[in-house]
């Protein structure tokens, strides 16, 4: 049972005390579940609060035990597919684990996601040191096993990446490399849509049940503004098909605004038609380059690909990327 003590409030923009306990708790959760991974960005921790996520709703739910903040839950809700699904995620001060609070805060995130209609809750999480702890006991199943990679940029092989990059130009005659950085290519946009929304249908699900997400090129605008908004960098190449100018190939790194020693590798997608020509290794090589080129501070490098993902693994690795730790993706009924 949780304590008599505990309230939950709903954050939001206008009280900041309650904005910075939840970026805190965030962020001391981290360190102490995953020591090594990068903090939240306080920049954009602020700034989702002002400029939501565009493709769906955001809620964050503070929980107090006493005069102390204890913990956090986030609550994402899709608005334009999956929508019996709703995205949970908790986290307790180590201080305050073992109270019923996390149990208390996924039940004001749940209560607030059946009564806007869901059904399933999904989320995720590293594996260790708990296989399925919480997640087990709220009703959750694995349904994706991914794999997080790290790149340390000071143990690059730069022979290595130069050989890759320039096999793959050699493969890949007629074809364009094409970069950008934080604005939006419009001459793109049509083709960037259409390879978002293959990134579910492309990428192994294992047991996932997840709709693939169809996303136009309205979502894709609202989705660089929010990222800008959010201040964060971004580094972006692709490939296109001289013989149509479509764009065939996307990769996409990012930078925090407040995080400037770590980037994350994003998505990378090749079309079907367009496979076998290492269109994927030469926008990524390029890519990697420009990155370093403008964020010298970057040190590292995280990547997350689904554990059978053997193609995308296989590049990540020949460029140095190695095994860090693995995560679930939970899904099951909406229950409280």
């Amino acid at each position: 049972m949780p304590p008599s003590t505990l309230e939950i409030v709903e954050v939001r923009a206008d009280d900041p005390a309650a904005v910075d306990a939840a970026f805190e708790i965030v962020n001391e959760s981290l360190r102490a579940d995953v020591p090594g991974m990068p903090p939240n960005c306080r920049y954009q921790y602020d700034m989702q609060f002002v400029v939501p996520p565009p493709r769906g709703d955001r809620h964050f739910f503070l929980a107090r035990h006493g005069d102390e903040p204890a913990g956090v839950a986030q609550l994402d809700l899709p608005r334009h597919d999956n929508l019996d699904k709703a995205h949970i995620d908790v986290q307790v001060r180590p201080a305050h684990r073992r109270r019923g609070i996390g149990r208390a805060l996924y039940a004001r995130a749940a209560a607030t996601a059946r009564a806007d209609g869901r059904t399933r809750v999904v989320g995720f999480s590293p594996v260790a040191p708990a296989p399925d702890g919480f997640a087990g006991s709220a009703g959750l199943s694995n349904g994706l096993l991914d794999a997080r990679r790290r790149l340390l940029l000071a143990e690059v092989d730069e022979q290595e990446l130069q050989r890759m990059y320039a096999e793959g130009l050699a493969r890949s005659a007629g074809y364009a490399l094409v970069q950008w950085g934080d604005t939006l290519p419009e001459q793109y946009v049509e083709d960037l849509a259409a390879l978002d929304s293959s990134f579910l249908v492309e990428t192994p699900m294992g047991e996932l049940d997840y709709e693939p997400e169809q996303v136009d090129a309205a979502q894709i605008r609202l989705q660089y503004a929010a990222f800008t908004a959010w201040g964060s960098r971004r580094y972006e190449a692709g490939l296109v098909h001289e013989a149509t100018g479509h764009l065939v190939a996307w990769t996409a790194m990012r930078v925090l605004r407040s995080v400037d020693w770590h980037c994350s590798q994003m998505i990378t997608l090749v079309h079907p038609a367009h496979r076998g020509r290492r269109l994927g290794v030469v926008a990524k090589v390029a890519n990697l380059r420009a990155m370093r080129a403008a964020e010298p501070a970057v040190t590292t490098i995280d990547t997350f690909n689904a554990a059978d993902n053997p193609y995308m693994i296989a590049i990540n690795e020949a460029m140095g990327f190695r095994l860090v730790d693995h995560w679930a993706n939970w899904q099951g009924p909406l229950r409280s």
